[in-house]
């Protein structure tokens, strides 16, 4: 079954995007939505020899420049240090997305509202992080915290931007009874199942999760996305197809899963003019 990754960072590792290549041919993935946080997570996921560069937004421009037919641009906007002017600069850069981690304040604060107006305009989606976050190394003074990253926070967004697209990455984690409620009541919210394993997932049995995906559009609510280095993409895949499964998705909804929803999401408007702000 075919399959979109809407959630990959790109791994500062020798030879990286030649086995993740390799990984989305074996796997039936089309294409990867491929991030890059910066100096902030550096080294992050890296398994093997580091290859000496940062994974930033220059570093997923170059890749996507070389195989554009497989990789699609999430560019990173960190709140409170980024402005709505990074999303211009991002958008005429050729990005699809953006990814949102680690804000100064809540995701909600009325300051970057500029931000997500000019994302909406841009038809970009936006995937936000949500839940406990571990950083590589610890970074005093940089005002982290996963309280400002909870999906609750997105709520207002959903309301004050109705055509702006919102992801919640991880299904919030340990708030992933406030996301599920966020995906069913609000048409631009979606989240996707991302992270290792089974990490998050692993108390969540199949009777658990025939209780939660119960609402008649659930599967037209949940997207792909991997989040893990490519050796554990295969494993990932397996969790999803339980969970899958265990609700009794026919191979429609699961298609839904895996592809249609990302291949719709990620649909931006050509051509839109600058958008500006007072």
């Amino acid at each position: 079954m075919k399959k979109i990754d809407m959630h990959h960072h790109l791994v500062e590792e020798h030879g990286y995007v030649d086995t993740l290549l390799r990984v989305m041919d074996e796997h039936e993935i089309e294409m990867a939505g491929l991030i890059g946080l910066g100096r902030l997570f550096a080294r992050m996921f890296v398994n093997g020899q580091h290859n000496g560069n940062c994974a930033d937004d220059a570093a997923v421009a170059k890749v996507v420049k070389q195989h554009p037919d497989r990789f699609f641009g999430l560019g990173y906007i960190r709140p409170g240090v980024d402005t709505d002017m990074k999303v211009d600069e991002l958008y005429d850069r050729g990005f699809k997305g953006l990814k949102f981690h680690i804000p100064k304040q809540r995701y909600d604060h009325e300051e970057y509202f500029p931000v997500y107006e000019k994302a909406q305009h841009y038809g970009m989606p936006c995937l936000f992080h949500t839940g406990i976050v571990k950083m590589p190394k610890p970074l005093p003074g940089e005002r982290i915290s996963s309280f400002n990253m909870s999906c609750i926070h997105l709520e207002a967004i959903g309301q004050e931007f109705p055509e702006l697209k919102i992801i919640i990455a991880h299904l919030g984690v340990q708030d992933y009874l406030t996301a599920l409620t966020l995906i069913r009541l609000f048409d631009n919210i979606y989240a996707d199942l991302s992270g290792t394993t089974p990490g998050w997932r692993a108390n969540i049995s199949s009777e658990d999760w025939k209780r939660l995906l119960w609402f008649d559009n659930a599967s037209e609510k949940i997207l792909f996305g991997s989040d893990v280095h490519a050796d554990e993409i295969g494993r990932n895949i397996a969790i999803y197809k339980h969970i899958a499964d265990s609700v009794g998705w026919d191979n429609e909804q699961k298609k839904n899963m895996f592809y249609r929803n990302t291949a719709k999401i990620i649909q931006k408007q050509e051509g839109a003019q600058p958008c500006k702000t007072n």
